[in-house]
Formats: C-alpha cells, structure tokens, sequence
C-alpha cells in the first residue's frame, strides 16, 4: 500500500486478521491431541480483539474512502462489507464457544467439526481481507485517475 497513514493503518488492521488466521490454520492442524487449552484461550482472547480492532479500523478508514470516491456508488459495497463484518463477528462467537469448550475438556463438536469450524472462519477472513486490498487498490487508481483528468 502506499504511505498515507489511514492506509498504513488499514493494512497493519488486514496483517493482524492474516496473523490470526495463520494461528488458527495451525490449531486446525494440530487437532485434537497437539492443541492445549490455554493455547485455545489464547486464540480466542486474540481472535475476538483482533476482528474487533480490524473492524473498527475499516468503519473508520475505508468507508470514509468509499464515501468519498463520487461519482461511483460504492453504497451496496459498504453494506455488504457491514453485512460481513456481522457475519464474521457472529461466526467468531461460535469459534469462542466452541475453543473454550475444547479447552475445558467439555467439547461439544467432534475433531472434524471443530477442524471444519477454525478453517471455514479464517478462509472467510482471508477472502474478506483479499476483497478489502483490492478494493483499497481499485479506490487509488480511480482517484489517481480521477487526480490526472482535471
């Protein structure tokens, strides 16, 4: 990304979603024998801060920029990235739900659900991130473009 500071923010927002992601791909991994409890309170402590944080700096940073690239509607785009920050919030309360319960000796899903659950969240996180660069990318060169018209 370039130097702009609310872009330099946004991107350390997108690189610590990817960091937790990459956590998470490796408790995914190391199922059921090699994942400790603490390590699972650990993830979910970083997961639920992290998607919190990464939210609030996109509501503060990128939707200013989608607001501000007129003449485009970029509207629908806005809410549907809204709409995915819900749906990720909400897919990490049940991460929460279900680490705490594995670390707990209490857990409610088999290995392969609780295997199935880590990696559709952080595949759903790694595709949200990727759509928020390029849109970030797409938002620059319109207003590099829109720069050198006038």
């Amino acid at each position: 990304m370039r130097n702009n500071s609310p872009l330099v923010a946004l991107e350390r927002h997108h690189w610590a979603l990817l960091h937790i992601c990459e956590e998470l791909e490796m408790a995914a991994d190391d199922l059921p024998d090699r994942l400790e409890p603490a390590r699972c309170a650990k993830l979910v402590r970083a997961t639920l801060t992290t998607l919190a944080d990464a939210h609030a700096g996109e509501e503060r940073l990128l939707f200013p920029m989608l607001a501000a690239a007129a003449p485009l509607d970029l509207a629908p785009v806005a809410r549907r990235l809204r709409q995915e920050h819900e749906t990720d919030q909400a897919a990490a309360e049940e991460l929460k739900e279900a680490l705490l319960s594995f670390a707990e000796g209490r857990p409610f899903l088999s290995t392969d659900a609780m295997g199935y659950l880590l990696r559709s969240f952080f595949e759903g996180v790694r595709r949200h991130v990727r759509s928020e660069q390029e849109l970030v990318t797409l938002l620059l060169d319109f207003a590099g473009h829109k720069g050198s018209m006038h």
